[in-house]
């Protein structure tokens, strides 16, 4: 386990080498597009222009045998010190069913490997979520290579990846902001760094992007219009919550899909003022919850303004609803619109706790 991880990289890491530092052998493995296409480019500036007309081989491993772009690996470079091989759709990596009817000959890769040619850079560009590690031939592959990852950026690595990303843009961002951005395009890097782009033009160069750019640029979510329409059902704001509603119905939302939404939000302000009663703080109630940080301190900021109980009520009611709807005993569209009539009518005058 420790070689392994000794002999993996992120993208990042990977654009700081140069051509000679790069090993004989390497393994680019994931499928964060954002991440791929920052190694494409890498892999594409290596060689010169003029170099890579005699010194870049690419092959897709689903028509070429691997037994000639080996011997485009094993030859020396042509009029450079370097040669590079892509090997594009290896799926004998991994555990999917073959698709083709290409020959491999595995053991002539496996000896390849072994003594790689010192002037090649052989790259395996498997854009795959893992690869079948009880073959031999991934063995032989993972025991040699370099592995870059660039697999879907999941928690702190992805706020540091973005991070980073506006380190190399030149772009400032508020902490606040950047957490709603990751909340809108829902903990997506390849998305978080498109919008990033497009922020960037929208606040122009030198400027600090904030929360309001990013409520401004990025769209909203249906999570958020759905947490409004909770806080302004409990609040007693009866005219908005069902102008939200409604619009939510006229962008296509199903009210089976917004019963779930609001059910799970309710359940959400319930269990965070529960557990915060108890003495949790808002990162071990994330951590309980299994939900993410941000929609955890929307939540905290929301659930003072209700009572225990008037949580409770609400979300029993969801409940039945769902039972009512899914059994025919009550018109979708209509039952929903009464209970958030129902609720946003209510005295609210509860202790909040």
């Amino acid at each position: 386990m420790a070689n392994k991880k000794a002999n993996r990289i992120s993208v990042t890491q990977l654009k700081k080498m140069s051509l000679t530092d790069l090993p004989p052998v390497v393994l680019v493995l994931g499928q964060e597009q954002a991440l791929l296409d920052q190694a494409k480019a890498y892999f594409e500036q290596l060689l010169s222009p003029e170099e890579q007309e005699m010194n870049y081989g690419r092959y897709d491993l689903s028509e070429d045998s691997i037994g000639t772009a080996l011997d485009d690996a094993a030859s020396i470079p042509f009029f450079g010190d370097w040669r590079v091989v892509m090997l594009t759709q290896p799926t004998f990596l991994t555990g999917e069913a073959r698709k083709n009817k290409v020959d491999h000959e595995f053991d002539a890769l496996i000896d390849y490997l072994a003594q790689p040619q010192p002037s090649t850079k052989l790259i395996f560009w498997a854009n795959y979520e893992k690869l079948d590690e009880r073959k031999k031939v991934t063995k032989a592959v993972e025991k040699q290579a370099l592995i870059v990852d660039a697999s879907k950026l999941q928690g702190y690595q992805l706020t540091k990846a973005l991070q980073q990303l506006c380190q190399e843009q030149k772009i400032q961002i508020e902490t606040a902001a950047l957490e709603l951005l990751q909340h809108r395009v829902d903990d997506q890097y390849t998305l978080a760094a498109k919008q990033l782009q497009q922020l960037a033009l929208y606040v122009g160069p030198g400027q600090k992007i904030t929360m309001a750019d990013v409520d401004q640029v990025v769209e909203q979510v249906v999570d958020d219009d759905v947490f409004s329409l909770v806080a302004n059902t409990l609040n007693g704001q009866q005219r908005a919550a069902l102008t939200t509603y409604r619009q939510l119905l006229i962008n296509g939302n199903e009210p089976i899909q917004l019963l779930s939404l609001i059910t799970s939000q309710v359940r959400l302000l319930l269990q965070t003022k529960i557990l915060r009663q108890n003495g949790f703080s808002q990162g071990d109630i994330a951590g309980q919850l299994k939900v993410h940080p941000y929609r955890v301190k929307l939540a905290l900021q929301q659930e003072r303004q209700f009572g225990l109980q008037q949580l409770k009520d609400m979300s029993l009611e969801l409940v039945n609803l769902d039972y009512q709807i899914k059994s025919g005993r009550a018109n979708k569209e209509q039952a929903l619109q009464l209970l958030i009539i129902k609720f946003s009518s209510r005295n609210h005058s509860q202790t909040r706790k």
